[in-house]
């Protein structure tokens, strides 16, 4: 049973975000750009794994030497997801009866990331839409990422860790070393067997990616967004797909990642605060705006990029709620559309 576990996994993972962090701190300049696979450690008693998987995604803030803004995700139970994984991307029949791929993530949020006077500790602030920006939101108790202080660290965060700063997050991250011989849990084991044997990347684009998005993965039949760019003028316009006009509202919420995504309607104009960080505003801005689009953060994340081993790019738009990391919107690009046609 394990043996098919890791073997559909490794097609399950086939298509959605970077592993590229073999990089040595003196080879970087101590900078912490990239991608990094981590641990959250849970009480017992929660919804879901106790120990799932998580990942962080460092950018370097231009003109801020040492600040960073990241994107902190937590994976589902992987292996809840492979058979859908495994159904939508081969097996569509199937898909039909047990329900195309809608769930990848659990929790998604953003924050700035600020050294502090320890070298080896940055402060964590959340970053919040405030009208037509985004900005930290200085905390009393923001989270901390705590460095290593070992020599020769394969990437920078070997063995950082992250702490709490409410009973919502998780006790601790963590993200191990190779050497690290400790029981992290299933789910970042799977994760990183994954990533290292189909060889797969796990990606946040900065640039706004034009093309049709579906309700979910490689349901192509159901095109619910359509981005588009004229010069630097992104436009996204959400529709309701009048193939499933005779569902009932609440099958329709069931095929969305989000069941808030089902209803909504209508064209919004992309515009970005920060780097690879989109809003969406009211094309007339007269008009009264959908809460359930204006005031989220557009990201676009390939979190199981298969570029380079499969040649297979989909990425995800993920409408996040600063406010509440279990509160955000997923679209699914079309399979065919490549790297935003």
């Amino acid at each position: 049973m394990k043996n098919f576990i890791f073997s559909a996994l490794l097609f399950l993972l086939a298509s959605c975000s970077s592993f590229n962090n073999s990089r040595n701190l003196s080879s970087t300049g101590g900078a912490l750009d990239g991608t990094y696979l981590g641990a959250a450690k849970y009480k017992f008693g929660r919804k879901g794994p106790n120990r799932p998987a998580v990942r962080i995604y460092l950018h370097e803030i231009e003109g801020e030497k040492g600040s960073y803004n990241a994107v902190l995700l937590e994976y589902v139970n992987l292996l809840k997801m492979a058979p859908k994984y495994i159904a939508s991307n081969k097996l569509p029949l199937v898909s039909n009866k047990i329900g195309y791929l809608n769930q990848i993530t659990r929790k998604i949020s953003i924050y700035k990331v600020t050294p502090t006077e320890d070298a080896m500790t940055f402060e964590m602030n959340p970053l919040r839409v405030k009208g037509d920006n985004i900005q930290a939101d200085q905390v009393d108790n923001p989270r901390l990422l705590i460095l290593s202080k070992g020599d020769n660290l394969e990437h920078p965060l070997e063995g950082a860790r992250i702490t709490q700063s409410n009973n919502s997050q998780p006790g601790e991250i963590y993200f191990p070393s190779e050497e690290d011989k400790r029981d992290h849990g299933v789910q970042y084991a799977l994760a990183k067997f994954t990533y290292e044997k189909v060889k797969l990347d796990s990606t946040w684009r900065k640039t706004f990616l034009p093309g049709p998005y579906l309700s979910q993965y490689a349901r192509k039949d159901d095109v619910v967004l359509e981005l588009s760019q004229s010069g630097n003028i992104g436009m996204g316009e959400f529709k309701l797909n009048p193939a499933y006009a005779d569902m009932s509202a609440r099958k329709r919420r069931k095929m969305f990642t989000n069941p808030k995504s089902a209803f909504i309607n209508g064209r919004y104009q992309a515009i970005e605060p920060i780097d690879g960080m989109f809003l969406f505003v009211k094309e007339n801005r007269n008009e009264r705006a959908d809460r359930n689009v204006v005031g989220r953060v557009g990201l676009f994340i390939d979190i199981f990029d298969a570029t380079k081993s499969l040649n297979q790019d989909v990425v995800e738009l993920v409408l996040i709620d600063p406010n509440n990391p279990e509160d955000f919107h997923m679209y699914y690009e079309h399979p065919e559309n490549g790297e935003g046609n």
